[in-house]
């Protein structure tokens, strides 16, 4: 067995290890199928699509829980007819996940931060506060307007909302910092 055949398997035997038992079936069929696929590399292609695939169902799953979860925190009570949140409590779970995505991507740009400022020394562009500023931070700033934007014209306006105002509180600890420099 190749060493692409070996990785394509451990690959799908991991996310069988990790997927939860409703989707474990589904998981032990996408293993077995591996030993049909012909050429090696259209086998690891094979796992990289079903690991994908267990993946977003994990996710999925796990999403599902997250949202009771916060449902609970929160003492947002579904109805007993429809089981579905009320309005108010998909807008409070709209807005945070706004925050939550904004402040993902700050942490992002916040952790890529040293390799751009690398990358501008090997051409030649001394780090200081207003390469940064003008590579990570305004970037950062600039894509979660923009997704915000989209957002608000898709009817997502709670999530909108949250990233705006998670956008607004990063550009004032900025504009703060710069004065007090």
């Amino acid at each position: 067995m190749s060493a692409v055949r070996k990785f394509a398997s451990w690959l799908l035997r991991s996310a069988l290890r990790y997927s939860p038992e409703e989707s474990r079936d589904w998981a032990e069929a996408m293993l077995r199928e591996l030993d049909f696929v012909e050429s090696d590399w259209a086998a690891l292609f094979w796992a990289l699509g079903c690991t994908g695939a267990i993946t977003r169902e994990c996710l999925r799953g796990w999403g599902t829980w997250l949202l009771k979860q916060c449902a609970d925190l929160l003492g947002i009570q579904p109805n007993k007819e429809e089981n579905k949140m009320n309005s108010t409590g998909k807008k409070t779970l709209g807005v945070l996940a706004g925050v939550g995505i904004t402040l993902a991507l700050g942490f992002g740009g916040f952790f890529l931060r040293h390799a751009i400022g690398d990358m501008l020394l090997a051409v030649g562009i001394q780090k200081t506060m207003w390469t940064h500023i003008l590579t990570v931070i305004l970037p950062t700033e600039i894509i979660v307007v923009v997704a915000a934007i989209v957002l608000w014209r898709k009817q997502r306006a709670p999530i909108a909302v949250g990233m705006l105002l998670t956008a607004l509180i990063m550009g004032v600890h900025v504009v703060v910092s710069i004065a007090t420099h």
